[in-house]
């Protein structure tokens, strides 16, 4: 196999690992279930990570998806904060319990969103054909 089959492949696997991990969190499958997508998703980026240049168009897709997922990464910084102080203001204004608000976001849903930026931005070049 060539680099860029590599490349290529690692793309559609990590694609699928990251389904396997959304899906199994989302129907409350096992962990070892969610975790296996996640490894799998995580092997698929280190093997684009070591194969991203062997032609050009591997290198504009890797370009354009890391873009994407640092872009995605810079607005979360700015707005995951500001949303939930905004679901916390909300909810400690309307309950009259006077429980402290905790942190409801977790922080892991940054990554998560930035890893599937990750590969949006990677199907999307593929498919516009750049």
């Amino acid at each position: 196999m060539t680099k860029a089959n590599i490349f290529m492949t690692s793309g559609w696997v990590g694609l699928g690992g990251l389904a396997v991990a959304v899906g199994a969190a989302l129907l409350a499958a096992p962990e070892g279930i969610t975790l296996a997508g996640l490894l799998l998703c995580v092997f698929a980026c280190w093997a684009m990570l070591f194969t991203r240049n062997a032609d050009e168009y591997t290198r504009g897709l890797w370009t354009s998806a890391a873009s994407i997922a640092f872009a995605t990464l810079l607005i979360l910084f700015l707005v995951l904060p500001f949303l939930e102080g905004v679901y916390d203001g909300y909810n400690a204004a309307h309950a009259d319990d006077g429980v402290k608000p905790e942190r409801d976001i977790p922080a892991m849903l940054s990554i998560g969103l930035a890893i599937a930026a990750f590969y949006l931005g990677l199907f999307w070049k593929r498919i516009r054909g750049d």
